[in-house]
This record gives structure tokens, C-alpha cells and sequence, in this order.
């Protein structure tokens, strides 16, 4: 049974955490989430999702993610799952997420989310989830300056959606027929403040990151590390280095320089069955997926590889580009090249 393993292994508060984000292991392409939450974050959002039963050598944490990353979780993405033992952290903190059911509204926008797992037993097990939960939700209010009010519910969510009014506790309880959650946690929902409280009182140490030293290594794409030409602390260095059919990327696995001289405008390019289609250059959301023959419409190589494409060789190069251009595809999913 394959185990994820983690990118860096930090503590937060006393809470290890797993750092495995879908913005760098995404080999099924699921859809992500593309806003920004940079400089924008309000609070912490806490969920519960059910308790489920792992083999030896794992925790529900990291099966969670692993579901996530297996497209089993449905439209769900959440920036933590913790359990008794750890944490796994799926999205980095400047990436909104889709765990909220409020759309394009605060809690998905503005919010960080903690989905922690628990059953309504609420046994030992399940009291050390919580445990953990509420030291990761003091830790990162903590971190982005916030209090006790910011931390809000699932339903508090739900309820400013459908147009409900109150303060913020009124809203973080008031029943919602949509769902209710945490729903192990809402009946006690004060006691879990007061817990938070008290480690906010107690102070959250920072984030013991790793080196962030940035290295830029050269391949023909980021999942074929076999292809690597090198790697450097120097992206001049990366770009010199680059060959025709190759990319620099950098430590999160994006592609920030492409040397894709070989393509030109209006050439003709086949491209593989399921390949995902963007809007643009720099959205992680799937628009659909495409196959079949389709041509270069300026041959100019875009951010994370793109290029983008169009359906018939006379719209290459022609305006507006929104009527003439399909969309933007990486470069490592043309097959044959005419």
C-alpha cells in the first residue's frame, strides 16, 4: 500500500504537520481551486469529517489527502485534515480552498480550513483530534494576527449564504438545514472556543519551516524527474542550462522558464487524449478536457509551459483573441508534432 510522502515535516504549536500540496502532486489533474487568499485571510474555518479505519503505517490524515489526491474527495479541498496524531496540510495558505459550500464568498475566499476527524463516539481518540485541531486553530489565527472571533464554523458559512443574520457565535450555531458541521464539535462548540483560547493565551511558537533556499531543476517536465539535467541555485544558471523541449521549475514544481524555441506560430500539434484545457496561463481549474489536432496560435511559450491553442490554422495570430484562441495547454502534452 503506497504511503504519500511528505515534502517537509514540520510543528505547529505542537502539532506535527505534513506538508503534501495539490499545487505541486497533482498527477491526476483534479480541478483546484486558482484564488488567491494572499494578504486577504479572516479567520479559520473548522470542519469534521468521519472517523475511517487505516492499515498500519498511516493515519486518517494522510488517507484523506491521498483521497484528495485520487480525486475520491469529490469538489472537496481543504488546507489541513488532522487527526489524533498529525496533520496533513493539501493547500498552501495564499490558495483559497472549496470546503464552505458559500462559493466565491468569504469562507471559501478568506478562510483557512481544518477538516478534523472525528466520530460521535467521542472517545479518547476523538478528544485528541480536537485537541490537536484546537492547537492548529490557535497556531495559525496566531500567525495572521487574528482573535477568538475569527474562528468560524462550516455553518456559520451556510447561514451568512442564505442571507441570515446575527453575531458571529449566533451564526456559527443557528441551525442550518444545508448541513451542520463540525458536527462533533457544534455540541460543545464554546468548550472548543475556550480550548483555543487558552492556546492562544499560551502563545503559538512560529512555524518551524525548512530552508527556503530556492533550486531551480531542469526537465522536460515536473513529474519526470528521470529527465533531469540539473539543478540550481542560480534560475540564470537553470535558463543557460535549459535545452529545446525542456522547463525550469522551481521548488513547488512550477514551471517558470520554458525553452520552447522547437514550437512556432501555426504549427500544427496533436494533442494526447484527456488533456487538460486552461483559461489562461496561471489557473490551476480544469476548463474540460480535450484530444485531437490543434494549432499553435502564436507559438510563444507562457507561464507553468502553455501555449495556447486554436481549432484551424487561418485563426492563428488573429483578433480578438478571446473569439479565435480555445484555451492554453502544456507543451508536455503535444504528441506528434507536424
Amino acid at each position: 500500500m503506497a504511503i504519500l510522502r511528505p515534502d517537509a515535516t514540520t510543528t505547529l504549536n505542537g502539532v506535527k504537520i505534513n506538508e503534501y500540496l495539490l499545487t505541486k502532486h497533482n498527477p491526476n489533474h483534479i480541478d483546484m481551486p486558482s484564488v488567491s487568499m494572499a494578504g486577504k485571510i479572516i479567520g479559520v474555518t473548522v470542519h469534521n469529517t468521519d472517523w475511517i479505519t487505516v492499515a498500519s503505517g498511516t493515519t486518517p490524515a494522510e488517507q484523506y489527502t491521498r483521497a484528495t489526491v485520487n480525486n475520491n474527495m469529490k469538489d472537496v479541498r481543504v488546507h489541513y485534515y488532522v487527526d489524533n496524531i498529525c496533520a496533513w496540510q493539501n493547500l498552501p495558505h495564499s490558495l483559497s480552498g472549496w470546503h464552505a459550500a458559500d462559493g466565491s464568498g468569504n469562507g471559501n475566499r478568506r478562510t483557512i480550513a481544518i477538516e478534523c476527524i472525528m466520530s460521535s463516539a467521542y472517545n479518547s481518540t476523538d478528544k485528541k483530534s480536537e485537541d490537536n485541531c484546537a492547537k492548529l486553530a490557535a497556531a495559525l489565527l496566531k500567525q495572521y494576527g487574528l482573535d477568538i472571533n475569527h474562528l468560524y464554523t462550516h455553518t456559520h458559512w451556510l447561514n451568512v449564504r442564505d442571507g441570515r443574520n446575527g453575531m458571529i457565535d449566533q451564526l456559527n450555531t443557528m441551525y442550518n438545514r444545508y448541513k451542520m458541521c463540525p458536527a462533533y464539535i457544534l455540541p460543545h462548540w464554546t468548550e472548543f472556543k475556550k480550548k483555543v483560547q487558552s492556546y492562544l493565551n499560551a502563545g503559538t511558537p512560529a512555524i518551524s519551516a525548512p530552508s527556503t533556499k530556492q533550486i531551480y531543476r531542469v526537465r522536460k517536465s515536473w513529474a519526470d524527474a528521470k529527465s533531469q539535467l540539473g539543478a540550481y541555485s542560480s534560475l540564470e544558471n537553470a535558463k543557460k542550462a535549459c535545452k529545446v523541449g525542456y522547463s525550469v521549475f522551481d521548488a513547488n514544481g512550477n514551471a517558470v522558464y520554458t525553452n520552447g524555441s522547437q514550437f512556432t506560430k501555426g504549427q500544427k500539434v496533436a494533442i494526447r487524449a484527456n488533456t487538460p484545457l486552461f483559461a489562461s496561463a496561471e489557473t490551476t481549474s480544469v476548463t474540460r478536457r480535450i484530444s485531437g489536432t490543434y494549432y499553435l496560435y502564436d507559438g510563444i511559450a507562457c507561464k507553468n509551459g502553455r501555449y495556447r491553442i486554436t481549432t484551424k490554422p487561418e485563426f492563428c495570430g488573429k483578433t480578438p483573441v478571446g473569439r479565435f484562441v480555445t484555451g492554453y495547454v502544456s507543451w508536455d502534452n503535444f504528441g506528434v508534432i507536424g
